[in-house]
């Protein structure tokens, strides 16, 4: 029943730009440049998005079938969206100003991490009925409209009750990051399945990536006002692990060899542990078990394909 209320919703969400805007031609802006829309499908079912563009008539149907991941190319523009998924729909605007890569995350539960901006998690379960909303999860900005897992009561407010000390990873057992007095406060963008509080520091991070950039407050240590029990929960680095965060596409092989089986295909805001490096300094042994992926496979990566994020500075030695 919601396949042919979807259906329904998407023929006439379709018809309506096509009369308001008739031939009206348009100039020749970055905006109306091709971008890749890459559509990965963790979920168990067929996903389908609708795009109609606000202003013109460019009119795409992507679909996707489980477990697959396929690539699009899109007009750039502001775009309203239909999307079927895990037998749900949901309407909001996507705004395709540059490469996007939309991952949809098994349907129960809460989706793993939030992603950055370039690679957004979708989660429909955790998305407000009837909202607009842009694939993001965290915070709305001021004045614009919610977005999926957004704040109920403004945004969240952490204030320290007495001195509290902030470190690199959500343990205790983690770097310090710094110590502040009674009164710090902040505004945290996320927070763990166990109650820690993420916020981004503001300083430079070129290589840095997703929960990377944030720093962690414990929990129970201040007082929390607004919407924080809406911040998105996400996955989270594991203290006194070397982690890679690959840039591009990276390939995980069975041996160290570009010869060797594939085991598994690293994303840009995929992690892994780092083993140690092969003697020659070729070759870095991966374990995915204590990253985001889901896999538990042990693998090795070419080594000059490494960002690493931790104790990363005197890794072992280790043998095919």
């Amino acid at each position: 029943m919601k396949r042919v209320f979807f259906s329904i919703l998407v023929i006439f969400l379709c018809l309506s730009p096509i009369f308001a805007s008739g031939a009206l031609a348009r100039a020749n802006t970055p905006e109306n440049n091709l971008f890749p829309v890459v559509l990965r499908n963790r979920t168990a079912g067929q996903v389908d998005i609708a795009l109609i563009r606000a202003d013109g008539p460019e009119i795409y149907w992507l679909s996707i079938a489980p477990g697959t991941e396929r690539r699009f190319t899109v007009q750039g523009g502001s775009y309203t969206h239909i999307t079927y998924a895990c037998s749900k729909i949901a309407t909001g605007t996507l705004e395709v100003t540059r490469g996007l890569r939309l991952i949809f995350t098994h349907c129960p539960g809460i989706a793993p991490n939030a992603g950055d901006p370039t690679i957004e998690k979708i989660h429909l379960s955790d998305s407000p009925s009837g909202k607009y909303w842009s694939y993001h999860y965290g915070p709305a900005k001021s004045g614009s409209a919610s977005g999926s897992g957004g704040i109920s009561g403004g945004a969240c407010q952490y204030t320290a009750n007495a001195e509290v000390t902030i470190y690199t990873r959500p343990d205790t057992s983690a770097d310090v990051f710094s110590t502040q007095g009674a009164g710090f406060s902040i505004q945290p963008i996320a927070r763990t399945s166990n109650g820690w509080l993420g916020f981004d520091p503001g300083v430079a991070q070129a290589a840095n990536i997703g929960p990377f950039r944030l720093r962690w407050l414990p929990p129970n240590s201040g007082t929390q006002t607004g919407g924080c029990s809406s911040l998105p929960v996400v996955w989270a680095p594991l203290p006194g692990i070397c982690y890679d965060m690959p840039m591009f596409d990276t390939n995980v092989y069975t041996s160290p060899a570009t010869s060797a089986t594939v085991l598994f295909l690293l994303h840009m805001g995929e992690f892994a542990e780092v083993m140690g490096i092969t003697s020659g300094g070729d070759w870095a042994k991966v374990d995915l078990g204590p990253g985001n992926t889901g896999s538990h496979a042990v693998g090795w990566v070419e080594a000059a394909s490494l960002n690493v994020n931790g104790p990363c500075s005197s890794l072992p030695t280790v043998s095919p």
